[in-house]
């Protein structure tokens, strides 16, 4: 029996030693080459994966400081006039009260009994026409006993005259005869006034505003018993303020306007040259025909008066506006393009437009768009007619 040598293999010949060697190597090349492989294409997809997300974000970013390059360049368009500073006649509107001119409160200068009242309260009189009547009393009687005296005491001057004369009465005698006629016919003269103040009579044309007694009431001597108003012509009475009274003048114009919406003309017949010492206003007098006497006294009234003229500008009333504190004006473009609110001063805000005062010869005042913007803002004016545009676009195109 042959023995089986450790060394020799059971089931085929033994590998070969070098061969197994060499093929370790191979396989571990072949690995690392696979690796780098794999790698490589990782870091190509990576690398293209992030490129185009810079390429996207540098688009974004690009186009948004495009956009707001964009919007800086924007302006609003706003319509814009041109406007020039005329001479505008300056009208003061004033308030006042009309006043008769003249007025007689009446005063009974003798006691007495009403017995009679001819005139009626209410109606208009001619200076001397009787509004009372008194009773006569006992002054008929003490007429004629001073009828009667002076009768006697004329003759006794004329007898002591003639005997002075002859030399058979003194001068003295004379002189007292003189006295006693003097005081008789003042004591006629007396009663004869006393009797013609029996019946008041009015002192003016006018319209008896009052008549207080009437027949049985018993008046005293100074107790006013009526009331007359001369009331043509009226006067109305208003007061300007001291920066006003010098563009005024006697003979001016004036246009009064009643309650009733009536206007009627008058004519400026006084100003005062001293100021109240409350208010700082000067008086006023406009004087109007009455002749119907229409207007009575105490009614408010408003009065337009010529103050002058003054450089003023005519724009569209829908052209003003407040700005934040409130204050009345428009909105300007100076510069060609920047907005600039103007303060102005209302004159007359007539049909056709708005005069105000206050803003420079030459301005060009924003007529349509003036709300939607604010001072210092740029904006794109155009001009033509205001009428034409209706609200401002945010568009650089005018």
């Amino acid at each position: 029996m042959n023995k089986i040598s450790s060394n020799s293999p059971v089931d085929g010949p033994a590998p070969d030693a070098a061969a197994t060697h060499d093929a370790t190597p191979a396989k571990s090349s072949g690995m690392k080459r696979s690796f780098l492989l794999a790698v490589v294409l990782t870091v190509i997809a990576v690398a293209w994966i992030a490129s185009g997300m810079l390429g996207e974000n540098a688009e974004v970013a690009h186009e948004t400081v495009a956009e707001r390059n964009a919007h800086e360049s924007e302006t609003i368009r706003v319509r814009v006039a041109d406007f020039t500073a005329v001479d505008h006649p300056r009208t003061l509107i004033v308030t006042g009260r009309t006043n008769a001119i003249k007025d007689a409160e009446i005063k009974a200068e003798t006691a007495g009994q009403v017995v009679a009242r001819p005139a009626r309260k209410g109606t208009v009189v001619e200076k001397g026409t009787v509004l009372l009547e008194l009773a006569m009393d006992d002054r008929a009687a003490r007429l004629r006993e001073a009828e009667a005296r002076v009768g006697v005491a004329r003759i006794t001057y004329e007898a002591s005259k003639d005997l002075q004369r002859k030399q058979f009465e003194s001068q003295i005698k004379l002189a007292e005869s003189n006295a006693e006629l003097a005081a008789a016919e003042a004591a006629l003269a007396a009663i004869r006034l006393d009797i013609q103040r029996t019946k008041i009579r009015a002192p003016i044309d006018g319209f008896i505003d009052q008549l207080l007694p009437g027949p049985g009431d018993y008046v005293s001597a100074g107790e006013q018993v009526a009331m007359v108003l001369d009331l043509d012509p009226m006067r109305v009475i208003v007061h300007v303020t001291e920066r006003d009274v010098d563009y005024l003048k006697v003979d001016d114009l004036a246009t009064i306007r009643l309650p009733s919406g009536r206007e009627i003309g008058g004519t400026v017949h006084y100003i005062s040259r001293t100021a109240n010492e409350v208010t700082r206003a000067y008086r006023v007098d406009i004087w109007v025909d009455n002749p119907d006497a229409s207007l009575p006294s105490g009614m408010t009234a408003e009065v337009r008066l010529n103050g002058g003229s003054r450089k003023a500008h005519q724009i569209p009333s829908s052209a003003l506006t407040l700005n934040d504190l409130g204050q009345l004006g428009v909105r300007t473009v100076v510069g060609g393009d920047t907005v600039s609110f103007q303060p102005v001063k209302l004159l007359d805000d007539a049909p056709d437009g708005a005069w105000v005062a206050g803003l420079p010869d030459q301005v060009t005042v924003i007529t349509v768009g003036q709300e939607f913007v604010v001072d210092g803002q740029k904006v794109t004016p155009s001009r033509g007619d205001a009428g034409a545009a209706s609200e401002p676009k945010a568009d650089g195109n005018s």
